[in-house]
């Protein structure tokens, strides 16, 4: 019992000392923190190469014909953005582009002068899916209308195929369908690990453009990639290690490194285009 205040501190003392973690728990606890730092830095060093745009960033700017673009990533091979375009407004061909890959995100698009939408969109199930094109400025084909507010995620070629690497360039020269366009919710979903379906839009067992979904608590594989490997998360949510990507956002991964930690805690839609490692190759 404490009779007088000088007593106090003596008390407090002792059961500061009865409350403070042994040695084993402290040691506990700097190994968990060792363990964490390692990891971090250890993820930072395998995807340093890595660019990893969120929705948030980037600029929309103002093109022709009604057209607000986001660029994702541009080089000397290739410019990815994501477009909006008003209504009515023109897919006109880019200067320099020499190919284009389509995925209609919301809205649709229609050839000139047609009553029907060529490509309805929206989101995932339970709605109609998503629209997919790959078209060549060779080709002959009708110019595009937006029907209504429309989004699209566009991959342009800005060099000849021929100077592509090899997979990359026979994937630009695999045919498409006959209509030109793939309707995502009218073709089926195949499993390929637990867990994980993917829905093939255009390639081959090497080299694929395709969506993939995760259910909840689902991961693929580590592998590496022969090619530049792009991403687009559509729905949901996934980590790419210690990387969080949510819907809306955008990485390239680059040809060389690879990816490990992929998984989604809550389920994922997401495109991807990309050669699949012979890890994968089997499976999807």
């Amino acid at each position: 019992m404490v009779n007088t205040e000088d007593d106090a501190p003596v008390l407090l003392a002792a059961i500061a000392e009865r409350l403070a973690p042994g040695r084993a728990v402290q040691a506990r606890a700097s190994g968990m923190r060792t363990q964490l730092f390692d990891r971090v830095r250890s993820s930072v060093l395998a995807h340093s190469d890595f660019l990893t745009v969120r929705r948030e960033d980037g600029a929309w700017h103002e093109g022709q014909d009604n057209l607000l673009a986001r660029t994702l990533r541009c080089d000397s091979v290739s410019r990815v953005e994501v477009v909006r375009l008003r209504p009515g407004a023109v897919l006109a061909w880019p200067l320099g582009v020499t190919a284009q890959e389509i995925l209609v995100l919301e809205g649709a698009l229609a050839a000139a002068g047609a009553d029907t939408p060529l490509a309805p969109a929206g989101v995932a199930p339970p709605g109609p899916g998503y629209a997919y094109q790959v078209r060549h400025r060779t080709a002959n084909g009708p110019a595009l209308l937006a029907q209504g507010d429309t989004t699209l995620y566009l991959r342009n070629l800005l060099v000849d195929v021929d100077t592509l690497p090899a997979l990359e360039a026979h994937w630009w020269c695999i045919p498409g369908p006959a209509s030109g366009w793939v309707h995502t919710g009218r073709k089926r979903w195949v499993a390929s690990s637990p867990g994980v379906e993917v829905l093939p839009l255009k390639g081959d067992s090497e080299v694929v453009s395709m969506l993939v979904r995760f259910a909840p608590g689902a991961s693929v594989a580590d592998h590496h990639h022969a090619l530049d490997e792009d991403c687009l998360v559509l729905e949901g949510e996934m980590f790419l290690g210690d990387i969080l990507l949510r819907a809306g956002d955008y990485q390239l991964a680059p040809a060389g490194g690879g990816h490990f930690g992929e998984t989604s805690d809550v389920g994922v839609v997401f495109f991807f285009h990309g050669a699949l490692d012979p890890v994968l190759r089997m499976k999807a």
